[in-house]
């Protein structure tokens, strides 16, 4: 009973998730794009409980839909988009985007391993593994199983800690490019300097010009 239910719950919020995910890029309205996709992470995040990664799920929604997400939308609905031209956009690359999906689609299915469809979805076990450095002879199991964000924050900063140190330069330079972006001089601006105007002299404010008279 309770494997079925699991499954039950898995099915619905999937459903959910492909149908708001259809909805972000068939919507003419960005506001609605946007809360389409609030809605599709958080069936995502739920998929995610159910596959035993809370600590993904949690994430998920406090930093994408609670943090980014309220960010795009504010955007959105500060910008004045043009509905009209987004309809012949979107008209004009159906075809291509498309192609594009039965591609992905085809890659998806090609790295798929095999009888994976034919099997049902189970909860996975909670058994500690052991590194291959290890004796197994000799190796007692913890009296507390290690939690899945425990061994995400092992494994995040042991085997993969030059990944996580790029990954975070490389944050570290894009907050300072969209800070150097935002505050840069505008140089072709049409802008009134109210210093230039106070200081500038009645002389040169007319300039007569001498021109010889046509005959």
């Amino acid at each position: 009973m309770h494997d079925l239910f699991l499954q039950v719950i898995f099915y619905i919020f999937a459903g959910i998730a492909l149908l708001s995910a259809l909805m972000v890029i068939t919507q003419n309205n960005p506001v609605r794009c946007v809360l389409f996709l609030v809605l599709t992470f958080f069936a995502s995040a739920v998929l995610w409980i159910i596959a035993e990664a809370e600590f993904l799920a949690l994430i998920l929604v406090l930093v994408y839909v609670g943090a980014v997400m309220t960010l795009f939308l504010f955007v959105v609905m500060m910008l004045n988009i043009d509905v009209e031209s987004m309809k012949v956009h979107f008209v004009r690359y159906l075809p291509f985007g498309l192609i594009l999906v039965a591609l992905l689609t085809g890659l998806l299915l090609v790295a798929l391993p095999d009888n994976t469809f034919n099997k049902a979805v189970e909860a996975a076990a909670t058994i500690p593994t052991i590194s291959p450095n290890i004796d197994e002879e000799n190796y007692v199991a913890p009296l507390k199983p290690t939690s899945n964000t425990e061994t995400i924050g092992m494994v995040l900063y042991t085997d993969y800690v030059l990944a996580f140190e790029v990954a975070s330069v490389l944050l570290l330079v894009a907050i300072i490019s969209a800070i150097t972006l935002a505050h840069r001089g505008a140089i072709r601006s049409k802008r009134q300097d109210i210093k230039k105007q106070i200081m500038t002299r009645s002389e040169d404010r007319i300039e007569l010009i001498q021109m010889k008279s046509e005959k």
